[in-house]
């Protein structure tokens, strides 16, 4: 017999009482820890143990989300079912539900990245002389992080952003923003430490590269050079047989420039970039900057709809209305589509780069998608992150595990393969980080499966764990740890790695010498007199005596006598008493090695410390 009752604790939940199973329980994506103890009907302080013992530090009216409520919901006997998500629930990334038919062709957008001082700001301003959009003959009067420009009756928007902070901060976001990056590279210097930052951003997000290989007009140009530089990082001129594109300008002389603008759009048109005009706009925020005349501005790319005056929007847990609109030019415009860059005015506060703008219907609408993204922002997770790899050392270190195996889960393809090429660099001599799974979304049970067949420890970067999956790893005890931050997880991995490595024993020869004499033959210790040959000794070296070739025993030196006083050190050609702790029979004539014992802490091949 099935009995369904309304839970009058709270509106939030449905209990479903069924005779010898679990109770069912239907629980919100995200509620608070009173609200959760309510649909129980248990005392607060009881749910927040449970949470505490999940490492989870929560109080009475913090949020916690739908996942973290499941395990809590097991250990008090429930099986909980998730309700359907709010109406108008917000998602950054839906393009992927538009659909074709509403597509038009959109113009690329480039991000132009390069080593300082290697002529990027000198192209871009060429460009923009040369080939500014039409109707704005007049030239681009202030600089608003991105802009356009017209060639061949195409547009192609450029983002100029100080340095790769801008680009890294939107591919974290997990939004593909750029279609083209364009790496320039200075004829006269070479490859850089920037330009290979610049590679592998490129590389892990996945964006086609057009190379730029600039100020080729200087006498100490050296074309082919940097042409060999660029194929030791895997980018092969397609003259010398590889695929990538590589072209030479001069923003001197303009040499190339149209060139690189054909090689760009061609770039483009292989991708068949297309986005939906009609409807709502949504964008991506570039940059932004506070002036005290008009508060927050923001550059905004629009990725799709129509963004107009007056849209009301929301970013992440922030509201806002479009109160002003200016192109890259600096002109005053009404509306703007797929792919333009602009700037707005209207916001409640400002926004981070890489987060999306979504107009709604109504202000309404706008406030309620923001109480819900401020409400999941607040929201307690049992990431297992309170306990997680910091924890793992000692278990490690008693399993003799100097190569450490990992499961990694990632948000998007671009976060998962940057995270891939920093656990690489994570190695020494002795052991190093493998990864034997991999995949996009969150940590589920065939990850765990997974890490308990190899042994291994599932890491997770901005996702999160489903209920079966957590609770599976803590019956099974498979150790699981979700991090943000990029630096944090390969700074904690390079720890566990190192601290299960442990010390090296390094021993270093630092004199020798003859017995003399055995002036006490004890059964743990002795006192020996023996002439040093060469070197030095002090206590706390060790002593390695020989005969014949052969070790006959070792141990360290407590104390040193010369004569009648105790000394500091012995040197060579005076007669030394040496206390040693050792049990072996040592005889007159034997050879005696000094050994200094040191225990050096393994270090990241790279040449980064355990530090």
């Amino acid at each position: 017999m099935i009995i369904c009752s309304l839970n009058f604790f709270s509106p939030l939940t449905l209990v479903v009482h069924m005779e010898n199973e679990k109770k069912q329980i239907v629980l919100p994506e995200i509620l608070t820890v009173k609200e959760l103890a309510e649909s129980f009907g248990v005392p607060v302080t009881e749910v927040i143990k449970e949470l505490l013992k999940d490492g989870v530090l929560a109080s009475i009216n913090d949020n916690i989300d739908f996942e973290t409520a499941a395990v809590v919901a097991d250990d008090f006997g429930f099986e909980v079912i998730q309700a359907e998500k709010e109406a108008g629930t917000y998602n950054g990334n839906d393009d992927e539900n538009v659909s074709a038919a509403n597509q038009k062709p959109r113009a690329p957008v480039v991000t132009v990245m390069g080593h300082v001082d290697h002529g990027k700001p000198s192209l871009l301003d060429y460009i923009r002389k040369t080939k500014v959009a039409g109707g704005e003959s007049g030239g681009i009067t202030q600089h608003i992080g991105a802009y356009q420009v017209e060639y061949k009756n195409r547009k192609i928007t450029f983002l100029d952003t100080p340095g790769h902070e801008a680009f890294s901060a939107i591919r974290a976001q997990g939004t593909k923003v750029t279609d083209v990056v364009v790496l320039v590279v200075a004829a006269d210097e070479g490859i850089k430490p920037q330009t290979i930052e610049a590679i592998e951003l490129a590389k892990a997000a996945g964006v086609p590269m057009v190379v730029a290989i600039t100020k080729i007009d200087k006498p100490e140009a050296n074309v082919e050079r940097v042409e060999q530089e660029l194929a030791a990082h895997e980018i092969v001129a397609e003259k010398w047989g590889g695929q990538s594109v590589i072209i030479s300008v001069s923003a001197k002389t303009g040499e190339g420039v149209d060139e690189l603008l054909d090689l760009i759009l061609l770039t483009a048109d292989m991708q068949e970039l297309k986005a939906e005009v009609e409807g709502p706009a949504s964008g991506i925020i570039i940059e932004t900057k506070h002036e005290k005349r008009v508060g927050v501005l923001g550059t905004l790319l629009i990725k799709r709809g129509t963004l107009k005056i007056g849209d009301p929007f929301v970013v992440g847990y922030h509201i806002g209305k479009v109160k002003s609109m200016e192109n890259y030019a600096g002109k005053r415009i009404k509306e703007a589509g797929p792919s333009m860059p602009v700037q707005i005015t209207g916001f409640s506060a400002a926004p981070s780069a890489g987060e999306t703008l979504k107009v709604v219907k109504s202000e309404k609408e706008a406030k309620n998608l923001a109480a819900l993204e401020a409400k999941r922002a607040t929201t307690r997770k049992a990431s297992v992150k309170t306990s997680g790899l910091s924890k793992l050392t000692s278990s490690i270190k008693a399993a003799h595990a100097q190569n450490i195996a990992i499961v990694l889960k990632a948000d998007v393809q671009g976060s998962l393969e940057a995270i891939k090429n920093q656990i690489a660099k994570i190695k020494t001599d002795k052991g190093q980080i493998n990864v034997v799974s991999d995949g996009l979304g969150d940590i589920n049970e065939s990850d765990v499966l997974s890490a308990e067949g190899e042994s291994a420890l599932v890491v997770g970067f901005k996702v999160g764990i489903t209920p079966g999956a957590m609770t599976m790893a803590k019956k099974d005890g498979i150790k699981t740890a979700i991090y943000d931050v990029i630096y944090e997880l390969t700074d904690d991995l390079t720890k566990v790695l190192l601290e299960s490595i442990g010390s090296e024993r390094v021993e270093i020869s630092v004199g020798s010498a003859t017995v003399l004499k055995i002036f006490r033959d004890g059964k743990k210790d002795k006192i020996i007199g023996m002439k040093v040959i060469k070197g030095k000794a002090v206590p706390g070296n060790l002593v390695r005596f020989t005969r014949d070739g052969e070790i006959v025993g070792e141990g360290e030196i407590k104390t040193i006598k010369h004569l009648t006083e105790e000394v500091s050190k012995a040197t060579p050609g005076e007669n030394f008493g040496f206390e040693v702790a050792i049990s072996a029979k040592i005889k007159e004539e034997d050879k005696a090695e000094f050994v200094q014992v040191e225990h050096r802490k393994a270090t990241i091949d790279n040449g980064q410390s355990s530090s």
